[in-house]
């Protein structure tokens, strides 16, 4: 089994960390949909924008939203960083068991 090098995991983990929120502030605004407990699955630092109620676009409320954003990408990051070390693992024992060795 093949792996994706680690630093393309870490970039697709950031990339998807980013989009996500983006997407989805993109269908709440564009459709007037009320954002319920999908959005905390997917983006979970979205609960920040509690913080932002009575700010209207200001400075600071802009600010908690990248802060809640940039927390995503780092929570996307630690998933994917994680799944691939442990399928890093698996991998290795995996070619352990065929080689005779062991770890």
């Amino acid at each position: 089994m093949r792996l994706p090098r680690f630093r393309h995991t870490v970039l697709i983990g950031a990339a998807l960390g980013f989009s996500v929120p983006v997407v989805s502030l993109i269908y709440v605004f564009t459709f007037h949909e009320m954002a319920g407990l999908w959005i905390v699955v997917i983006w979970p630092s979205s609960i920040m924008l509690m913080a932002t109620e009575n700010l209207g676009w200001s400075a600071q409320a802009l600010g908690i939203l990248g802060m809640s954003i940039g927390g995503n990408v780092l929570l996307y990051v630690l998933i994917f960083t994680f799944i691939w070390s442990v399928a890093w693992v698996i991998r290795a024992w995996l070619a352990s068991l065929r080689d005779g060795t062991t770890i």
